[in-house]
């Protein structure tokens, strides 16, 4: 099945066009229009996903870690 409104392949028994959005009720005549809904650029998706981000250890950790060493290599020697 081919769609009137778009040209595009169909299924069997489609009740609208994945490709322009025509449906069956409105006599495959009206596309459906995809209006540019705010959508987050392709780019930022994939750097939110994909993209390196290196986390710092904080200062209070590094700083807790070394007093902890510290403690434990002091106990060790006495």
């Amino acid at each position: 099945m081919i769609c009137p409104h778009c040209g595009a392949e169909l299924k069997e028994n489609a009740t609208f066009c994945p490709h322009c959005g025509s449906d069956k009720n409105t006599g495959w005549k009206e596309g459906a229009e995809y209006s540019d809904l705010d959508l987050p650029d392709y780019d930022e998706i994939i750097e939110n996903e994909f993209g390196e981000k290196k986390k710092k250890a904080s200062p209070l950790v590094v700083a807790a870690a070394i007093i902890i060493a510290l403690a434990f290599i002091a106990t060790m020697i006495f």
